[in-house]
């Protein structure tokens, strides 16, 4: 019964907690979704929250696989939380190849959207990363354009 009592008392203190963080995300991902423009349609989101680059110079990425089809039009979205120490950006790779980003290292521009027209289905990787191995988060959201 203390047991019980116990387990029970604990959830009404995390409780509140963890919805307190929940809406700040749930608007976040709100927020960037509308970002990517009207003539678009939602797909996915990915939450980003990632370390700052280790001493070896090895700096954090989120990694995740979608499948995008042939003469269709993307559009990735990167949204920064407020307080993030880094600015988010997205790649897109297939097979290891890169084939667009919304860094480029070499002029040190940075869009919060990229347009990608797919020239064949297939899987594609996408990396996540912020811009000189920051700690951040933010949000990424794929959207299809019609």
């Amino acid at each position: 019964m203390k047991s019980r009592f116990f387990i029970l008392s604990l959830a009404l203190i995390i409780l509140p907690l963890v919805a307190e963080s929940q809406p700040a995300t749930e608007e976040l991902v709100s927020s960037c979704v509308h970002s990517a423009g009207e003539n678009t349609t939602y797909l996915k989101d990915f939450r980003i929250q990632l370390p700052k680059m280790s001493s070896n110079g090895t700096a954090p990425v989120y990694k995740a696989n979608m499948y995008l089809m042939k003469n269709m039009k993307y559009r990735f979205s990167v949204c920064n939380a407020p307080g993030s120490g880094g600015e988010l950006a997205v790649t897109i790779y297939d097979q290891g190849k890169e084939l667009i980003s919304s860094y480029n290292s070499s002029t040190g521009k940075k869009y919060n959207t990229i347009d990608f027209v797919c020239n064949k289905t297939g899987l594609y990787t996408i990396w996540y990363d912020f811009i000189d191995g920051e700690q951040g988060s933010g949000v990424g959201v794929v959207s299809m354009i019609r």
